[in-house]
């Protein structure tokens, strides 16, 4: 591998290159003089006044340069301001409920997307964020574009299902402010948006806008949920043809944990207990203890400048940094056991504290260049990226407390009790509850640890405040240092007239990591070590990308495309003998066949994939080989998908669409879990412009999820009880919208999960699940001047 610094020597030698060569661009353009004279900043961003409805025909982020989709040979969806407005969205995972490519995992924003789970694959303006908040808020959001399968040359490695792309707002020429409360029956939520240009230096040249969100109450499960966020932005147009923005997000997030439900027996609804009586396990309900909490800090701070030194050159750099400081103590919920009482059922937990610190540092510099070689038309893109990420994260965790102890571990001080001890499951029939409490060694359980979860009836337990719990251990400790590096070409060219664009590019990626461990050993015998040695792994890959699109038609009402692109995951692990495994790939095929009808009022899209994924680890089943992990390939999804973005008429929009996947292995045949075969989600609104029901607007959101396999696991030797049942979700949302005076004014009411379903499951094992919220609420006012 050539060392990073000759990358950045070539880089710079290209840009030399590209400015002795700016003449000739001009010399070929079809542009005159006078109008390079009046160079427009539009290359590397959308204008948000040309959507019409949830209509936006062109994308700022996907190809890095603003196009029109109809030309991008690729799946992409944007959310845009009026959709996250109307369906009163406030997190990323409110959203991509209506992505109906994707289905939640977690509640980090982890989803599974065409047959893969993804990783990589959540961006804030083209950067990959940290992962680790709960999903992403939106106040400071202006649109959400999402592309469907890999898109490595622009976005690097991971992403193998799709990428999601978050584009914050940007100040605007025009003075307004925007300010809503969302109550909910668990609390309350505000948000504003102000925009103020600062007429002191001449109104265009320098631009204000401040977003931020308050929000404090608690989740459908009784967690608490607090947030305050602040995001101030800075626009200065130093000139007609250079512009500086600057940016900063702080988010403080305090919030409990969605721990899993474990599962006896293949019932997920509940246990069969002692005395032989089948009894339900409430799905309100949260695996914490009122002092937990995790509490999350985050910076975000971004540089963005851009130039033109023509109207077809134009340059674009960017920094971002971003650091999470994390302050995590909470007690949290052992699923793999369970014990059975004769009136209850005990589920083992622990505490720890987990304090972590993350830096990460990213820069992109980017150079457009628009020329034309004879009849065909390029618009050539130049990059370069380079990021750097500091991980320092610690582990401490008390004993653990399974039960079924005897001995030593059963009367001693605790220690002793960790998860090497106990069993996964223990049955006690003669035992009550009550029993229990008054003497929990009777169960095997250590008095000196934390003593179980009642399954049945939370409100029995016996308080656990942090200053009662027992000791903590230091488990873990390790510091990260990653850095990578990529040099990208990316094409987009078009002739016949407009009606052929080809797409085509390349990115060349470098990574290392670096990783000191300064705890090993097995808990809680873990030993420090103070000279501990450095663990580098390094790789490198190219990955290319080519599509086509063809319009059928001169006026576009039809239009062909097709791609093929790569994509990868690098693999940091190491066997336990040290040797190095092999990257994760990923390849596409894609073809689809997009319509624009009826004056571009209905945007439809059928597309048909086929993704194959290499390399996927998976524990070597061999004997004497414990702890190495094997590679395997074949990992295939294809599928069927449809979008419908429409303007049935002025008053009635829908959005949504259909997926239907098969994802499995190929030498197998086993199918991904949680991956339903098929998806839909639709969301219609109609707003009254006339009469006497004018300003009122009645939306109806639905989504339907097909049966999907369960995440098998061996666990406790429980039975595959799935698959998952199918299952409808329902939205309802009224709004009136209404003006006094120079203000307009806006109330809505939304009820989630119309239906209360309480078998919406994202975390599915044999052994345990996570659901989602039942039906809740939400109540809107706001106002904007």
């Amino acid at each position: 591998m050539k060392p990073l610094i000759h990358h950045r020597l070539e880089l710079l030698a290209l840009c030399s290159l590209l400015g002795s060569t700016q003449l000739w661009a001009q010399a070929v353009s079809t542009e005159n003089n006078a109008e390079n004279d009046a160079v427009q900043m539009s290359a590397f961003e959308v204008s948000t006044s040309e959507d019409i409805g949830y209509q936006s025909n062109n994308a700022a982020e996907v190809t890095r340069v603003n196009t029109p989709l109809e030309n991008i040979p690729m799946n992409v969806t944007v959310y845009n301001q009026e959709f996250i407005e109307d369906l009163v969205a406030t997190t990323t995972s409110d959203l991509l409920a209506y992505e109906s490519s994707a289905v939640k995992t977690t509640e980090n924003d982890g989803f599974i997307s065409r047959g893969f789970t993804s990783v990589s694959s959540n961006f804030l303006n083209g950067f990959a964020q940290t992962s680790g908040f709960g999903s992403q808020p939106l106040a400071n959001i202006e649109r959400v574009e999402i592309i469907r399968g890999p898109a490595a040359v622009l976005y690097g490695a991971g992403g193998i299902g799709g990428v999601y792309n978050r584009i914050t707002k940007r100040p605007r020429p025009n003075k307004f402010f925007n300010f809503r409360t969302i109550f909910s029956d668990g609390g309350f939520r505000s948000e504003f948006d102000y925009n103020q240009p600062l007429s002191a230096m001449g109104g265009d040249k320098l631009m204000f806008r401040l977003n931020g969100a308050y929000d404090d109450g608690e989740t459908w499960f009784g967690q608490i949920r607090e947030e305050q966020s602040i995001a101030p932005s800075l626009l200065l147009n130093l000139t007609k043809d250079t512009q500086i923005n600057f940016e900063y997000f702080y988010q403080h997030h305090k919030k409990q944990a969605s721990w899993e439900t474990p599962v006896h027996n293949g019932n997920p609804q509940g246990v069969t207990t002692g005395d032989g009586v089948f009894r339900n396990i409430p799905r309100d309900v949260a695996w914490v203890s009122p002092e937990d909490y995790r509490d999350n800090k985050r910076h975000v701070a971004s540089v963005d400048l851009r130039h033109s030194f023509s109207s077809n050159l134009q340059f674009r750099s960017q920094f971002q940094f971003e650091s999470k400081v994390q302050d995590n103590k909470e007690t949290f919920a052992e699923s793999a056991s369970i014990t059975i009482l004769q009136d209850t059922a005990l589920m083992p937990r622990r505490w720890r504290y987990l304090p972590r610190d993350t830096h990460n540092y990213h820069t992109r510099n980017e150079l457009v260049w628009n020329v034309e070689t004879g009849p065909i038309k390029h618009r050539l893109l130049f990059g370069h990226a380079w990021d750097e990420s500091y991980d320092d994260n610690y582990d401490y965790r008390s004993p653990g407390n399974y039960g079924g102890l005897t001995g030593a571990a059963l009367t001693g001080n605790g220690v002793l009790a960790n998860n090497r001890i106990g069993n996964l499951f223990n049955y006690f029939p003669n035992l009550t509850y009550s029993q229990f409490l008054a003497d929990p060694t009777l169960a095997g359980f250590n008095v000196n640890n934390m003593l179980p979860l009642n399954l049945l009836n939370r409100s029995l337990e016996p308080p656990v405040p942090i200053s009662g719990r027992p000791g903590l251990f230091l488990n873990n400790h390790n510091y990260t240092h990653s850095s990578q590096e990529a040099i990208y070409v990316n094409d987009v060219f078009s002739f016949a007239d407009d009606r052929m664009f080809v797409m085509a590019g390349i990115r060349y990626q470098a990574f290392e990591r670096n990783t000191i461990g300064f705890r090993s050993g097995t808990f809680p015998a873990t030993i420090d070590r103070p000279s501990a040695p450095t663990t580098t792994v390094k790789d490198n890959q190219t990955t290319q990308s080519i599509g086509a699109v063809w319009h059928l038609t001169e006026s576009k009402v039809a239009s062909l495309y097709v791609n093929a692109n790569n994509t990868f995951e690098p693999q940091f692990s190491t066997q336990p003998d040290g040797t190095s495994l092999d990257p994760v790939t990923g390849e596409q095929k894609e073809i689809g066949l997009r319509f624009n009808l009826n004056d571009g009022r209905i945007n439809a899209l059928v597309t048909y994939f086929d993704i194959l994924q290499n390399g996927v680890l998976a524990n070597d089943p061999n004997p004497g080989r414990e702890g190495f992990r094997i590679q395997l390939n074949g990992q295939r999804s294809t599928g069927l998908e449809v979008n419908l973005n429409a303007r049935i008429t002025d008053q009635w929009y829908v959005l949504g669409g259909y997926s239907n996947t098969d994802a499995r292995n190929d030498l197998t045949g086993v199918p991904q879990f949680l991956q339903p075969k098929h998806r839909f989600t639709m969301f219609n609104r109609y707003k009254f412009d006339q009469g006497r029901l004018k300003g009122l607007s009645l939306s109806l959101g639905t989504a339907f999820t097909g049966e999907r396999p369960l995440q098998t696991t061996n666990t406790r030797g429980e039975p595959d009880w799935g698959p998952l049942p199918s299952y409808w979700k329902v939205d309802a949302i009224a709004a009136y919208r209404f003006k006094i005076g120079e203000h307009d004014y806006n109330a809505s009411i939304k009820i989630n999960n119309v239906f209360d379903n309480q078998d919406i499951y994202f975390v599915a094992q044999n052994h345990r699940f996570t659901v989602d919220p039942g039906r809740d609420w939400q109540f809107v006012l706001g106002v904007k001047f």
